[in-house]
């Protein structure tokens, strides 16, 4: 049975999947030779297929069904021009259902002891302060008290950077769990680099901020990979010098929740 879209959903829908229009337009004059001819001009490759099909189940509601197809597109038509589509709703589905606090089965509950410190709690569970404040609907670090509760999730993803195609992608072991663009690339390797995430922090009112100090929820923040290189919000000033990926500043926010200290980080040239 289908599940009514989310509303929220339904916009980003529209936006890649508009109504289809017909492919072909008839005449009252038109004869049959003419009609067979123009149909068998029309070549609808694979991927295409495979597209429109995902599309017709999300729009009745069924969305793990449409969910194995745009996978299906993607892993075995990675040529089709439908699959940067494809990419980006699977993307969308993918960090709702990854960042859900309902029915989230990697979800782990944490039973504060005597001693426990926020860093440390980060550190067991191998997540960080910003996923544990979106877990447990936090504003802000309140103190901890022994037999509290609280959920936490291990960040165990993995990044590849592609320059050429201006993609950064996040998986979850094999499984692809999201993909964002990278607007621009300055200093990037020529050569298969194999990193690290070394450093996370913001900036505030132009003064740098750690995780955990105040204000670093609401600065810019930024992803130290090494080798002098960061992922960055992009922004057209001298910022812009910085060596490593720019993205849009909504991205590397997101990026910021989802990776940790120790995320492996493989740039492909």
């Amino acid at each position: 049975e289908g599940k009514e879209i989310p509303a929220p959903a339904k916009e980003f829908f529209s936006k890649w999947m508009p109504e289809p229009e017909p492919l072909l337009v008839q005449d009252d004059n038109d004869d049959h030779e003419k009609l067979l001819a123009a149909t068998e001009m029309i070549d609808i490759e694979p991927g295409d297929k495979a597209f429109q099909k995902a599309a017709e189940l999300l729009a009745t509601g069924k969305i793990a069904e449409a969910r194995e197809k745009l996978l299906f597109l993607v892993n075995y038509y990675p040529s089709s021009n439908a699959v940067p589509r494809a990419k980006q709703i699977l993307s969308e589905m993918n960090t709702d259902d990854f960042l859900s606090l309902h029915n989230n089965p990697l979800l782990i509950t944490h039973k504060v002891a005597r001693g426990d410190s926020y860093l440390g709690i980060a550190a067991k569970h191998q997540t960080t302060l910003d996923c544990i404040m979106h877990f447990n609907g936090y504003l802000e670090l309140r103190p901890l008290q022994p037999g509290d509760e609280m959920m936490v999730m291990p960040l165990n993803l993995r990044v590849t950077i592609e320059p050429k195609r201006q993609a950064l992608t996040l998986w979850n072991g094999a499984t692809f769990l999201r993909e964002y663009r990278i607007l621009k690339c300055v200093g990037a390797p020529v050569t298969l680099t194999a990193l690290k995430i070394e450093n996370k922090g913001g900036v505030i009112n132009g003064k740098r901020v750690a995780p955990g100090m105040t204000g670093f929820r609401a600065s810019e923040k930024t992803i130290a990979l090494g080798r002098n290189l960061q992922i960055v919000a992009h922004h057209a000033d001298a910022a812009s010098a910085v060596h490593g990926f720019h993205l849009d500043p909504a991205d590397t926010e997101e990026l910021a929740l989802l990776l940790r200290v120790g995320n492996e980080v493989e740039i492909r040239p």
